[in-house]
């Protein structure tokens, strides 16, 4: 979520890494690496940068970060130096920095810098409005009337097929301004032994990794053995906005609309059905009767009201809060009835921030109303009401997860005996445990390249599943090279000519990556191929 993460209607097709999609990236100078082959692109890049009466070489501070965006990101961002330095046109000066100083000082202190996003929910406009609408978290200085009324036609269009040419419409715009330049989209990766099943149901366009659908053999009974490197920050949803946490959330809290395996759409969960007022102003859903959490309390209409509320009233600055922009209040008229009101109406995007990391409902009996609740506190009063139940929690170490009987939602009745989580500081410990069978799936991450061994051995399964992550370099338009903003976007433009996309997917991430074309992912409604169409690719 967030920058790095980590989600409308069904989407036309899976972006998955084996499927062969249709490369962006330009032919190579030569077998060596380094800048694109087509010196017809680079010709427009160098007109593009005489035209605006920049000075060639452009010397380009280019900042990355490798301990976040995982070891691959050095070779990644050291060939795009090399291919923007053999054409010519740029002398690139390379910096890395550790996350903890790089997520505070790139805003104004990096005048180009790599970014990566993995969706909140599966809709076109979470790769738009976050990054283009004034108020954006990039804080990249782009501000855009033409665009700023372009997405609120987007986000309000009540008919997908006209909503979609929008979306279409607005990448075009987009392109023209290259406020970021997109490059890489990511599959979902996993590892499973051979006697696992299950885990490809769950790899889809939702993109929520849930462990209903695991089974070990023709065990019913088994537990299934999990391992991964994300970090869990904590069980409370209103105070993490990351991937491992939300792995755990979604997996043991009920949402009011969640996304059942193989459908990106949201699905009664809690909820028997969501309706909107004619105006568009409030969501009214119906609760289910007889709700209960694990530990005997009533799970109803005022659990859900409880839960947005603390969400707004804690506003925890690592929590989802800000996907909540657009709801002005909660209110429980009765124990089976919930209305969401808007601020603004006819948001086609709210339903999916319901399936979202804001979409967890906790137990008002168990959480405090104005602060974040401990983990340990969670699991010992057994808050939970998923399909799953939290028995041991040591954070990063070891989670075990006990099919919950009582759960009734879109994720279906467990088919396994139950879940062990376990957390790796390192990749290379967590290949190895999966080759000599020490644990059963590996989900997030290993590198390309083992994936690629792992893969040419044969003794494991990869899948691969929609890929919702992307890569991107992002330009603060203030502090970016050029003199003029007509500078400013030559030089973004001849960088746009210069990229061979190709090379970044196959020779740093062995296919696990895909070069994304423009700003919406191959996979979802609206997507195009905006950049490469006007900068070349194809």
């Amino acid at each position: 979520m967030g920058m790095t993460r980590k989600i409308t209607a069904v989407l036309a097709c899976a972006a998955v890494a084996a499927a062969g999609l249709t490369a962006c990236g330009n032919d190579r100078r030569d077998s060596g690496g380094g800048a694109t082959g087509d010196t017809g692109q680079i010709s427009k890049a160098e007109q593009v940068l005489q035209d605006a009466g920049v000075s060639i070489p452009v010397t380009l501070p280019l900042q990355y970060n490798s301990d976040h965006y995982g070891d691959s990101s050095d070779q990644e961002y050291n060939l795009v130096k090399e291919q923007l330095e053999a054409t010519g046109l740029f002398k690139v000066d390379l910096q890395s920095t550790e996350w903890v100083t790089y997520n505070k000082e790139r805003v104004d202190g990096y005048p180009a810098y790599q970014l990566g996003w993995f969706p909140d929910f599966p809709d076109a406009d979470n790769y738009l409005t976050p990054f283009f609408d004034k108020e954006n978290f990039l804080g990249n200085r782009f501000d855009n009337p033409t665009v700023q009324s372009m997405l609120n036609d987007e986000r309000t269009d009540t008919d997908p097929s006209s909503r979609q040419s929008k979306i279409a419409d607005l990448q075009d715009e987009l392109a023209k301004h290259l406020s970021t330049i997109p490059l890489l989209q990511g599959a979902q990766t996993s590892v499973t032994g051979q006697d696992i099943k299950g885990v490809q149901d769950t790899m889809d366009a939702s993109f929520q990794f849930r462990f209903a659908t695991f089974v070990k053999g023709d065990d019913a009974a088994a537990k299934v053995t999990v391992g991964t490197t994300d970090e869990v920050t904590s069980l409370d949803p209103a105070g993490s906005y990351d991937n491992g946490s939300y792995l755990v959330q979604i997996n043991v809290y009920p949402m009011v609309l969640s996304f059942k395996q193989g459908d990106p759409t949201p699905q009664p969960e809690l909820a028997e059905k969501c309706d909107f007022s004619d105006d568009g102003y409030e969501l009214t859903c119906s609760i289910k009767p007889g709700l209960k959490w694990a530990n005997g309390n009533t799970l109803d209409a005022n659990d859900v009201k409880f839960s947005y509320d603390r969400q707004l009233a804690i506003a925890d600055p690592n929590g989802p809060s800000s996907l909540l922009t657009n709801l002005e209040s909660t209110s429980a008229p009765d124990p089976l009835t919930v209305v969401f009101r808007l601020k603004s109406p006819n948001d086609v995007t709210f339903e999916q921030v319901l399936a979202s990391p804001t979409g967890p409902i906790v137990d008002d009996e168990v959480f405090s109303a104005t602060e974040l609740t401990p983990s340990e506190t969670i699991v010992a009063a057994q808050a939970f009401a998923g399909p799953y139940t939290i028995t041991t929690f040591n954070i990063n170490e070891l989670v075990e997860y006990a099919p919950n009987p009582a759960y009734n939602g879109v994720q279906g009745k467990p088919l396994n005996g139950g879940i062990i989580m376990r957390y790796y500081k390192e990749s290379n410990n967590m290949r190895l445990d999966i080759e000599s069978g020490t644990i059963d799936v590996v989900w997030r991450s290993l590198t390309a390249t083992d994936y690629a061994d792992l893969e040419a051995g044969g003794k494991v399964n990869v899948l691969y599943g929609p890929g919702g992550e992307i890569r991107y370099i992002v330009f603060n338009l203030e502090t970016m090279p050029g003199d003029t903003d007509e500078q400013k976007l030559a030089i973004r433009q001849a960088i746009a000519y210069s990229l061979d996309r190709a090379a970044l997917a196959s020779e740093v991430y062995k296919g696990t990556y895909t070069p994304l074309c423009s700003y919406v992912p191959d996979g979802l409604p609206g997507a195009t191929q905006s950049v490469c169409d006007l900068y070349g690719g194809k």
